[in-house]
């Protein structure tokens, strides 16, 4: 039918779209973190020139829209939502959000270089793996001939050997300000009156000529009338007569109404637990009156009989000069002598059993008190702690946490992971029993009520995620990430197997009211997630847009190298009014930031990591930096300069239109160019992480 509208001639349409400025849908904008002070501090005795240069800016995520605002539709002012995140000068080792190290060491054995590249070998499978775990447990441009003497950025063993050599931080947790800029936030643990008073009486005097905590945040919002920031932060160390020590090794905090408090531990007969053990804050609603803080919380420890629990330092050059035969007495020491606990070093190395939890903050920032378990464990097959091992040795740890909550029908609802066995009754055992960490919905009970303490959730590991497949062990873990008003859940597993020379971490999002799973495969979009392909689903809003990152390149990892990786974007739901994305279909971000009077700004960065994404569809994302722009348009184009690592935020532009990002004619599509070290560092940074 013809349309009554004003026709052009084919010349004058051809003429009209190579002139029109066509818009990106997103326009990138960088949250400055060079005023934040961390370029200026002390990191350590043995080199501290040329910091600023070394500092890395990671977005988080991004704070809550608010109402029916929509910047596809309006045009939104970027100052509007605050980015959050924290800075970097090296490795972490093993991720500060994790509850254990890369959510698959219930055993809790990655502690030192050599298991590291064990993890490395047999789950990744790179074959550059010596490296990997060097950069890990050593820090970035170590000294190769003496990886040990501290030379390095970052790394696992810095934090080891603190003991003797004090400790300067590696991570700064820092929020976005009304100027635009990254700010440094304080939390409670660089003040000693927040510690135990029975615990600081023996590690001694706080350290205060340097900062020696790394923090994280994790969530930002308002509650009555003030804001607030949760997160994860490590004890500070405390010096006595030349030995440094920590309380503990990791935290949640909550600042709220000009307070700012740590949560503590399941309340435990344990005195280990109560003095040491450690806390995660990861999201919040407000519920009641209160504010509900979910995360994972210690309720035991892990068995300290097991000596591979330490790190090993065999032939000395490590300078650990641990007493395996001290570790196991560490749980003694804490119920009748707190002056032995923390002047026993090996006692610095305790790792525990965690819980999913969840802890009220009233609108004064008061905490009701210790961690409150959400629903019963279920340990094994006799529903006791600790699960058995095939082989009768108990040594693995129960593990869950609660990773998101939304409110769904007025009550909140909670995704995670939690620990399960499985048998299947194989004739051999050893082979046949797991032991692992699964995808978990906690769904409150018709009375669910806060102050009414554990038990409240009924648990629900997710459906179609099976561990097993024709009795041979399929995955190796799976956990959800976040979950939205709608009732979806995010999440990934990964698998045991290598498939197209990968051992693929596969995103899925879960309708937990129809019960339906969509795993993100060649189905939804085969140059995305192709056969093999490696995602993290980060977060997901309440228009159901989830964000994440996933392998831009096909190249072989198994007995290959790292993939590189960039930020995609996916639309679980329906079009969002006035969005140009369609429903049930996946994008890369580079390729919606391309085009339009903002393309050439844009050029300036590629998109490594999406964190977040608001109602209004601001995406917080961690951003590759060329200074200058880089040297084209292309996806696989070079930079002239040195690359940095950078905190940015998505803005969607209003009237955007979708154009691809062209491709270099000389390269093969997602086959990719050699992976450089500063996207090596970055793969391994953010970790585990959601925000809504």
């Amino acid at each position: 039918m013809q349309h009554k509208t004003l026709k052009l001639s084919t010349l004058a349409a051809l003429i009209a779209s190579a002139t029109q400025a066509q818009a990106a849908v997103y326009q990138v904008v960088e949250v400055d973190g060079t005023g934040s002070g961390v370029g200026s501090a002390q990191y350590y005795d043995k080199n501290t020139s040329d910091l600023q240069s070394r500092v890395e800016f990671y977005a988080q995520g991004v704070s809550p829209s608010t109402g029916t605002e929509n910047c596809f539709a309006t045009a939104c002012d970027a100052g509007t939502y605050s980015v959050f995140g924290e800075s970097r000068f090296g490795t972490d080792g093993v991720d500060y959000r994790h509850e254990v190290a890369f959510l698959s060491d219930n055993y809790q054995e990655i502690n030192d270089k050599f298991s590291l590249r064990s993890y490395c070998s047999n789950n990744l499978g790179f074959n550059t793996c010596d490296e990997w775990a060097r950069d890990n447990y050593y820090g970035l441009f170590s000294n190769e001939n003496q990886p040990h003497d501290g030379s390095g950025f970052g790394g696992l063993h810095r934090e080891q050997v603190a003991w003797s050599d004090s400790y300067y931080s590696n991570a700064y947790p820092l929020v976005e300000t009304t100027a635009g800029a990254l700010s440094q936030i304080t939390t409670f643990a660089g003040d000693p009156s927040k510690y135990d008073a029975a615990a600081v009486a023996e590690l001694g005097t706080l350290v205060g000529s340097h900062s020696t905590t790394n923090a994280v945040v994790n969530r930002i919002g308002e509650f009555s009338g003030h804001a607030y920031q949760l997160g994860i932060t490590s004890s500070a160390f405390f010096e006595s007569n030349n030995r440094y020590a920590r309380q503990f090794n990791k935290r949640g905090f909550v600042n709220a109404a000009g307070a700012s408090e740590g949560l503590n531990p399941v309340n435990s007969s344990e005195a280990l637990v109560a003095q040491m053990g450690q806390t995660l804050a990861w999201d919040a609603v407000e519920y009641n009156g209160q504010l509900l803080v979910v995360g994972s919380a210690a309720f035991s420890t892990s068995k300290l009989s097991d000596t591979d629990k330490l790190p090993s330092d065999s032939n000395g050059d490590d300078r650990l000069n641990l007493n395996s035969s001290l570790f196991p007495q560490c749980g003694d020491y804490a119920t009748n002598n707190l002056n032995t606990l923390y002047n026993t070093r090996e006692c610095q190395f305790s790792v525990f059993a965690n819980d999913a939890v969840f802890w009220t903050v009233n609108n004064a920032g008061a905490v009701s008190g210790n961690a409150v378990p959400l629903a019963q464990r279920v340990d094994g097959s006799n529903n006791s702690y600790p699960a058995q091992d095939p082989d009768g040795s108990q040594e693995r740890s129960f593990q869950a946490s609660a990773r998101a909550v939304a409110l769904i029908d007025g009550k909140p609802v909670v995704a995670g992971f939690s620990t399960d066995s499985i048998n299947n009754n194989a004739v051999n055992t050893v082979n046949g029993d797991y032991y692992v960490i699964r995808a978990a919905i906690y769904t409150p009970k018709t009375d669910f009520d806060p102050a009414n303490g554990e038990g409240q959730w009924e648990r629900t590991i997710i459906p179609g995620l099976d561990i097993e497949q024709g009795n041979k062990r399929k995955l190796l873990f799976s956990a959800a990430t976040d979950i939205n008003t709608n009732n979806k859940v995010i999440g990934l597993s990964k698998s045991v197997n290598s498939e197209n020379r990968s051992f693929a971490e596969t995103m899925f999002v879960y309708d937990h009211t129809s019960g339906s799973l969509t795993q993100l495969n060649s189905a939804i979009n085969p140059s995305i997630f192709f056969t093999g392909v490696n995602g993290f689903p980060a977060a997901i809003n309440n228009k159901d847009q989830m964000v994440g990152w996933v392998d831009s390149e096909s190249v072989n990892q198994t007995n290959g190298r790292q993939r590189r990786q960039r930020a995609f974007t996916y639309l679980a739901g329906s079009n969002v009014e006035g969005s140009p994305l369609q429903g049930n279909t996946a994008w890369m971000l580079d390729d919606l930031t391309y085009g339009g009077s903002v393309g050439d700004a844009n050029n300036v960065y590629r998109i490594a990591q999406a964190t977040d994404i608001n109602d209004a569809g601001v995406i917080s994302a961690t951003a590759f930096k060329c200074d200058g722009g880089y040297q084209d348009q292309t996806k696989e184009a070079k930079c002239s300069t040195d690359e940095r690592v950078v905190a940015v935020k998505l803005v969607p532009v209003a009237g955007g239109e979708i154009e691809q990002r062209p491709a270099q004619a000389t390269t093969v599509e997602r086959s990719g160019a050699s992976l450089g070290m500063l996207a090596l560092t970055l793969l391994g940074f953010i970790g585990f992480c959601r925000k809504k």
